[in-house]
């Protein structure tokens, strides 16, 4: 489960540190316990958004056997930081 504090924090984090490869590796520093993956926007297809920011969204990932986007953050396990291209 991921809560809405957690991705206030993450989105604080990554609109002050971006997406340099320092900023990620800062941004993943900052949230051990959080499974993060960094992306383009346009890798993900129309997947709509959980959040959206200037200059990037965040996907929360969930799923059991196989990962996939979801919507609730109760099955959450993951967030997918897409920069906006």
């Amino acid at each position: 489960m991921i809560d809405s504090s957690q991705l206030d924090a993450l989105a604080r984090r990554v609109t002050a540190l971006g997406f340099s490869a320092a900023g990620m590796a800062e941004v993943r520093a900052g949230f051990p316990d959080l499974r993060l993956t960094f992306c383009l926007e346009e890798e993900l297809g129309p997947a709509e958004p959980f959040r959206e920011y200037a200059g990037f969204s965040l996907h929360l990932v969930g799923g059991d056997h196989c990962l996939a986007l979801t919507d609730d953050p109760a099955r959450a396990v993951g967030v997918l930081v897409a920069e906006a291209s």
